[in-house]
């Protein structure tokens, strides 16, 4: 009778522990491992800076300063553009190279230095200079522009500009113009990937409207900028002007030394 009563009650136990190890296997699954993220497709190159005209203008960078504003002239003086100037307007030939050559209509003073000889500094009487510099070619590197003022670098046509670039640490002369008239622009305007310039133009002294220097792919030639009547011409930013000062305030004085 006893044996009897013992197998149900094991029989009993067994159904209850299947049961609740089937229970137990029903748990959570265990975690499993993450997935990478998907790869993103690796950026296109980027587009080529040069095109059918020079750079792309579209990747440069616009002027320093919005249009309609002034950026302040460089009040300090730098050696090396003052050597730079030296060795440009004196102690040698005249005759400018082709990447260097200045307005083709030249004032009957132009045309002498063309054919003399550069006289030493010291003898032709004081100088002084104003500069600038501006990133034209938007290759991150600033390039100068000056002014040189006095009795010999300037006549009734203008004074003399010079625009150098920076080429591993010196400057090399881009372009010379012996017209300048005050004030000297920066447009929006590029040829070449150069920004263009602007200043008035004159006619055996007097203003005569406005050219515009483009960059040709060597130097800055001059082009006459037809402006409607009653305008002022394209806005841009003002570089470099001759404000109504006395000479002896005019820019920094051009040492003759070395």
């Amino acid at each position: 009778m006893r044996a009897e009563r013992t197998g149900p009650l094991r029989l009993f136990a067994r159904l209850r522990l299947f049961a609740l190890l089937a229970i137990g296997g029903a748990g959570p699954a265990p975690a499993q491992p993450l997935a990478p993220p998907p790869l993103a497709p690796p950026a296109p190159p980027p587009r080529s800076l040069l095109g059918p005209d020079g750079p792309d203008p579209r990747d440069r960078p616009p002027p320093l300063a919005p249009p309609g504003s002034v950026i302040p002239p460089i009040n300090r003086p730098d050696p090396r553009l003052e050597a730079a100037l030296r060795a440009r307007l004196f102690a040698g030939p005249v005759a400018a190279s082709p990447a260097a050559a200045g307005d083709p209509d030249q004032t009957e003073w132009e045309q002498a230095r063309a054919t003399a000889t550069r006289p030493v500094c010291a003898d032709v009487g004081p100088l002084r200079y104003l500069h600038n510099r501006v990133d034209l070619d938007g290759d991150g590197r600033l390039e100068t522009l000056a002014v040189v003022v006095g009795s010999y670098a300037c006549s009734s046509g203008g004074c003399s500009l010079l625009i150098f670039r920076d080429n591993d640490g010196s400057l090399e002369l881009v372009a010379e113009n012996g017209l300048f008239q005050s004030p000297l622009t920066v447009i929006s305007n590029r040829h070449r990937g150069w920004l263009d310039l602007t200043m008035p133009a004159s006619l055996h002294g007097a203003p005569d409207g406005l050219k515009e220097l483009r960059f040709d792919g060597r130097t800055y030639r001059p082009v006459p900028l037809p402006v409607a009547e009653g305008t002022s011409g394209p806005p841009g930013t003002v570089l470099l002007e001759l404000l109504p000062l006395p000479f002896e305030r005019l820019g920094r004085p051009l040492p003759c030394g070395p």
